[in-house]
Parts: C-alpha cells; structure tokens; sequence
C-alpha cells in the first residue's frame, strides 16, 4: 500500500477566493495571490507520491486539468469535490483515499510555509501515528493526515473558526488516536499575512 496526498482547490475566479484578503487588495489581485499560492504548494509535492486534486466547481474539470496537470506528476488524479462544509468533502476524500492507500494527507493551499521538511516529517510520523495534524496560527490547521480511518475526525467541527484545530484534538483524543503535531504555521487570509507570506516565498529557490 502507498500513500497520497489530497489538495483542495478553489477555481481562481475573482470574488471566489480569498474574500478576506480581497477586501483591502481587490478581487483580482487576490486571485493573482491565491493562483501563486496554489501553484506553490503544487510545485513542492513530492513527485512520488501521486496527488488527488479535489477540485471546485465540478464543471471546470478540463480548466483544473490544464492549469495544473503540468505543475503535478504525469498520474495525478482530478475529482470534482463531493456536496456538504468541508468537514462532509475531508469525510468522504478520506474514506476513498484510505480504500486505496495505506496513509493519507490532506493539504490546503492557504499555507505557503509548508516545505519538503514539513511533509517528510508528516511521512515518517505516520509509521508511528495514527494521525499527524499541522496547526495554524488562527486556530485551523494546514494539514491533516490518517493512517487508519476516523470519519468522526471531521464531524461537529467548527470550520473556519479559532476552535477548528482544538475541536479536532478533542475528538481525536475520545477516538483514542495517536497524534503527532507538526510545527504551528501560518495560513494567509489577510493582507498582513500575505506580506509575510510573501517574503518566505521570496527567500526560497
């Protein structure tokens, strides 16, 4: 059995994403920082592991394919995202991925400080752990991953919130899973945290 890494991706359409960060930059340079942001996290995947892109809307399948098809491994998988918050589309990606694949990450592309350190630490932690999270400065987390399945893991969280991340330890814990913690990062929603966003982009190769 192998692993693979799950990435959750909006369409870049201006007013679509990262609404946050819109409001004081505009929608359409922030649709230029998020296709940046996305286009990072791509390019540092390991190309050994085949990625599942989950993709939003279903209907810009070919869109998706030809915006990052070149940036990811020549058998990266496109799958639309299922209906529901994003605890119901992590539930199902999960329970799919884990029927094919020993471990299972799950990224987003908010994080620009995840590196190749970050995920082979992520890789060997899940020999020894059940679950391996990456928590995030505002409360979420960057990074999730199961080498066993706990669907329950992503039921009753408060999504988006400064809760997201401790909710999730809590029923990890009553679920009796290991966890490892990766380092705290930083997401971008604002436009303080692009600009320091902007500089580890900057200082990196």
């Amino acid at each position: 059995m192998s692993e693979t890494i799950l990435l959750f991706v909006k369409y870049p359409t201006p007013g679509k994403v990262k609404t946050r960060l819109a409001a004081t930059v505009g929608a359409e340079e922030a649709t230029r920082i998020y296709r940046r942001m996305v286009e990072h996290i791509c390019a540092l995947l390991p190309q050994s592991i085949v990625p599942v892109v989950h993709f939003d809307p279903p209907e810009r399948r070919l869109d998706f394919e030809q915006w990052l098809g070149p940036l990811l491994s020549s058998d990266a998988v496109f799958e639309p995202q299922v209906s529901g918050d994003l605890g119901a589309r992590l539930r199902e990606a999960f329970r799919k991925a884990l029927g094919m694949h020993s471990a299972v990450a799950a990224i987003g592309t908010d994080c620009v400080e995840i590196d190749g350190a970050i995920l082979r630490e992520c890789h060997e932690a899940l020999a020894q752990s059940d679950c391996v999270i990456g928590p995030a400065s505002d409360g979420g987390y960057y990074l999730i991953a199961l080498s066993r399945s706990c669907p329950e893991l992503f039921e009753g969280v408060p999504w988006s919130t400064a809760e997201t991340f401790e909710k999730t330890m809590e029923i990890a814990s009553a679920a009796g899973l290991s966890v490892h913690l990766l380092p705290e990062l930083h997401d971008v929603d604002t436009e303080s945290d692009w600009k320091r966003a902007e500089a580890t982009l900057a200082s990196r190769p």
